[in-house]
C-alpha cells in the first residue's frame, strides 16, 4: 500500500526515539546538580549549671534562656523549622549548654562572671552536610550593687550575659561555616574588610582551602600593622607553600626586633628553598643575639635534613 510504513521499520524507529529520549533524559539527571542535603530539626535545648563548688551562683531563667537560644539558632538558617515530631528521616540534632556564673562583688560595684560551652549533639554528624560544634567562651559585665538588690534583677544580668556569650559563639560559627563551606566570593569580601576577626578567619580561611589565587594578598599582609593578622597571613601562606612568604619576611623584618625574629626563623625553614637556607645561615653566623643564632642554625639544620630526606638516597 502506498505510504504504508513496514511493521519493521515502525518498530526500529520506535526503539531509537526510545533510546535517544532515554539518553537525553539521563544525560539531564546527569547535568543536574544533586538535591541539597535536608537541614537538621533543632530538638531539645539542654540547659547544666557547672559552676564549681564555693560558689553561689544567681539563678538563671531556664525558659527564658531555652527559648532565646531557640530563635538564635533557628535565625542562622542552619536549622529546619520543622517540629521534632514532624522529622520523619530528618536529622535531629540537641543542643547542650554547660553554663559556670560567678559574681564578683566590692562595695557598691558588682562584676558578673559567665562562661558558656554550646554543644550540638551529633545525631546528625553521619548525614550528609552534617552540622556539629562544640564551642567555649566567656564575658563579663559590670553593675552598681544598689540597682539589683533584688534577686531577679541580678539574675536577670545574667542571663543577658549568658545569651550574649552564647549568641557570640553561635555567630563566629555561623561565619566560620559560610567561609570554609560558602562559595570563595564571600572569603574574598571577607579579605577586603577594614581588619578585625572576620578577615583573620578569612586568612586563615584561604590556607585551609588552598586559594592560590589570594596569595599576593597575603604577602601584603605579612606588613600589617595588626599582628594577629601579620601571624595569621603567614600561617595561610605556609599552608599554600608559598615561598614567596621568605624573601617578603626578609625584606620587611628587622633583625633586630627579637620579637619577630623569633617567630620567622621556624616559618622560613618550614618553607625551605635555597633562599631561606641562605637567609637562615646568615642570621646564624651574624645575628647579635645568641639565642636567635642558635634558633636559626637550628632551624637550618632541620630544613636541610628535610631536603635531604625528601632527595631520597643518591645513586
Amino acid at each position: 500500500m502506498p505510504g504504508a510504513i513496514d511493521p519493521g521499520i515502525g518498530l526500529g524507529l520506535g526503539l531509537a526515539w526510545a533510546l535517544v529520549l532515554g539518553t537525553s533524559f539521563a544525560a539531564c539527571r546527569r547535568n543536574q546538580p544533586p538535591p541539597a542535603p535536608a537541614k537538621p530539626i533543632l530538638g531539645a535545648i539542654v540547659l547544666r549549671d557547672v559552676t564549681p563548688g564555693g560558689h553561689s551562683p544567681p539563678s538563671f531563667d531556664g525558659a527564658f534562656l531555652e527559648h532565646a537560644l531557640r530563635e538564635r539558632l533557628l535565625g542562622t538558617a542552619m536549622f529546619s523549622f520543622a517540629n521534632v515530631a514532624d522529622a520523619g528521616s530528618a536529622p535531629v540534632d540537641d543542643l547542650h549548654v554547660q553554663i559556670a556564673t560567678e559574681a564578683v562583688e566590692v562595695g557598691a560595684k558588682g562584676e558578673a562572671h559567665a562562661r558558656v560551652r554550646l554543644r550540638l549533639d551529633g545525631r546528625s554528624s553521619e548525614a550528609p552536610g552534617e552540622l556539629s560544634f562544640d564551642l567555649a567562651g566567656e564575658g563579663t559585665e559590670r553593675y552598681a550593687i544598689p540597682r539589683v538588690r533584688s534577686g531577679s534583677a541580678q539574675a536577670a544580668i545574667f542571663d543577658g550575659l549568658v545569651l550574649r556569650v552564647a549568641g557570640d559563639l553561635v555567630d563566629g560559627f555561623v561565619v566560620h561555616r559560610r567561609l570554609h563551606d560558602g562559595p570563595v566570593a564571600a572569603v574574598a569580601a571577607a579579605l577586603a574588610a577594614d581588619g578585625g576577626e572576620l578577615r583573620d578567619e578569612a586568612i586563615r580561611t584561604v590556607g585551609e582551602r588552598k586559594l592560590q589565587q589570594e596569595s599576593p594578598l597575603l604577602l601584603k599582609l605579612l606588613s600589617d600593622p595588626d599582628e594577629s593578622t601579620r601571624d595569621a597571613a603567614l600561617g595561610a601562606l605556609i599552608a599554600l607553600g608559598d615561598r614567596r612568604a621568605v624573601t617578603e619576611l626578609a625584606r620587611t623584618r628587622s633583625l633586630r626586633d627579637r620579637h619577630e625574629m623569633r617567630k620567622i626563623i621556624e616559618a622560613i625553614a618550614i618553607l625551605g628553598g635555597q633562599e631561606a637556607d641562605d637567609y637562615l645561615s646568615f642570621v646564624a653566623a651574624t645575628h647579635d643575639d645568641d639565642e636567635i643564632r642558635a634558633a636559626a642554625g637550628a632551624a637550618r639544620a632541620r630544613l636541610q635534613r628535610r631536603d635531604g630526606d625528601a632527595a631520597g638516597p643518591g645513586p
